[in-house]
């Protein structure tokens, strides 16, 4: 028998080597796209400025597509309806000392275009993409001044949200034209455009109505001060009012700054959904290969007992090799760990989708559902029912129910509030304690109170508990979103969750939730 020749390897086309460069070349580019696309979610969610991180996006468009100059901005509309550009971010093309001095005084303040008989002005009007590769025998072009850099070729993308022009995108020389590949490539660019935009909308808006907040504050301290004054004619009315008042100033600042990063945390779990999806494939896919591994070397070692205890020539050189290999690489130990690491990653990575999942629970909004009927004891026993487990052996649960009218809201949100309360009680508690469930009306609103006997929560933490990823627990223990969930559900329930709390006496928490009209119940269906 003579040994198999080896195959001589075969010499790589041409074409094929060119078609593998063009790939990798794509595939770089897609890389540095989405690291500057993660870095520019990043920088905004830290508050960076964002001329600079706008700024930081248009280098890297322009070089990753070849092109010469171009701007991102968003677009406005004046009073008559009439849309017109400002720039988040442009090159500095300015041909002029006069231009270049307006330039550097404009440009991180946002500089506005509003001629719409340009190139840029046909995406503004039209909503969609520009393509113009001969800009001076398009129609659509107004022409460049005097002075202004050549324009060979011109692109121009819009980025929408719900079908409304937020803003677009304009690029310009590229030395290849620009046709429907680079309009494809640059499609996650746009939508982190739109929502970068959109939050920073947000945001200022935010700002405003904290301005006007503090101005409403002022006013109220003037008012107190007058109220001090007149101390003897102070009434019980006035003071429920201006407690009211506070109250409210905190739910609207707490609600604006939920909304604003609910646009950005929407883009994140968009982003990080994708390729944790793989990663779980990838794992799972793995863990067979892994088990044929470990079949082919347990064949192995049943060759190597058939094969007998003294095997001669060639056999028992190969055999010793085998041996000395799985001594020297300690094949056993290697066998009992593998599982365990394929374990912990797919872990690790069901970690991350449960985050992403509950970023997507944080900004889901099911105000388009119509509401039904529900019994909220009903809904407080189903969760206790759920959580019977983990209160087995350390918690004594006591409940308390009233008769309560029905609300109008959704059961499934509802239970998942009262689940999580429920949750945070029982790991509040160390060793042994209580845990007290109660609902009873009051006025026009059902209570629910949850209490438990555990270690208690001072001010400082009080003051950050409903703060999305904000948490007591150990790491890996809670993704720090349950109460920041929870507080968004009860909000538009039109309620409100207090919380009462001190270091080694345990903790409270009340739900407020409206009671049903009449009016709002006819031709509703019931939860029970």
């Amino acid at each position: 028998m003579h040994p198999p020749s080896k195959s001589q390897p075969q010499r790589e086309h041409p074409e094929e080597a060119g078609s593998r460069s063009r790939t990798e070349q794509e595939l770089q580019a897609s890389n540095r796209l989405l690291h500057a696309l993660t870095e520019a979610q990043t920088d905004f969610i830290r508050g960076c400025d964002t001329y600079q991180l706008f700024s930081k996006l248009l280098e890297v468009l322009l070089e990753l597509t070849g092109s010469e100059y171009g701007f991102i901005g968003e677009v406005l509309h004046s009073p008559e309806g009439v849309p017109y550009l400002r720039t988040h971010a442009i090159t500095n093309i300015a041909w002029t000392d006069e231009l270049r001095e307006h330039y550097a005084l404009n440009a991180p303040l946002g500089m506005e275009f509003s001629n719409l008989r340009t190139l840029f002005g046909a995406v503004l009007t039209s909503g969609e993409a520009v393509i113009a590769n001969e800009p001076a025998k398009d129609a659509r072009s107004g022409g460049v001044p005097h002075g202004h850099p050549p324009l060979r070729a011109f692109l121009g993308l819009p980025f929408k949200s719900g079908g409304t022009l937020v803003g677009m995108v304009g690029i310009a020389n590229r030395p290849a034209g620009y046709g429907s590949d680079v309009i494809e490539f640059l499609e996650p660019l746009l939508a982190t455009c739109c929502t970068v935009i959109l939050g920073w909308r947000s945001e200022q808006q935010r700002r405003h109505v904290e301005k006007m907040l503090r101005h409403r504050e002022e006013e109220l301290q003037r008012h107190r001060d007058h109220l001090e004054e007149l101390v003897h004619v102070r009434t019980e009315k006035l003071l429920k009012t201006t407690r009211e008042l506070e109250e409210q100033q905190a739910q609207l600042v707490q609600a604006e700054k939920l909304a604003s990063l609910g646009q950005i945390a929407a883009g994140i779990a968009h982003e990080i959904n994708n390729p944790m999806s793989f990663v779980m494939s990838n794992l799972s896919t793995l863990t067979q290969y892994v088990s044929a591994f470990k079949a082919f070397l347990r064949c192995y070692d049943e060759l190597e007992e058939l094969v007998g205890v003294a095997p001669e020539g060639q056999v028992a050189a190969l055999l010793s090799r085998i041996q000395a290999l799985r001594e020297q690489e300690d094949l056993g130990f290697i066998l009992e760990d593998v599982n365990e690491l394929l374990e912990d990653s797919r872990q690790g990575a069901q970690r991350v989708k449960d985050i992403v999942q509950s970023l997507r629970m944080f900004i889901r909004d099911e105000t388009g559902q119509a509401p039904e009927v529900v019994d909220v004891n009903q809904e407080l026993a189903a969760s206790l029912k759920m959580m019977r487990k983990e209160f087995e052996g350390r918690c004594e649960v006591h409940c308390d129910y009233g008769q309560v009218p029905p609300i109008l809201g959704y059961s499934t949100q509802l239970n998942q509030v009262f689940t999580n309360l429920l949750s945070n009680a029982a790991q509040a508690i160390e060793a042994r304690g209580e845990i007290r469930v109660s609902s009873f009306q009051e006025g026009d609103g059902v209570v629910v109170k949850i209490s438990d006997t555990g270690h208690g929560m001072c001010k400082e933490v009080l003051a950050r508990l409903f703060t999305p990823f904000f948490t007591t627990k150990q790491p890996g223990k809670g993704t720090g979103l349950g109460l920041s969930i929870s507080y968004g559900i009860i909000s538009r329930h039109k309620g409100r969750i207090e919380v009462q709390s001190e270091p080694g006496k345990g903790t409270t928490f009340t739900v407020r939730l409206p009671v049903m009209r009449e009016s709002e119940g006819e031709g509703r269906s019931s939860t029970g």
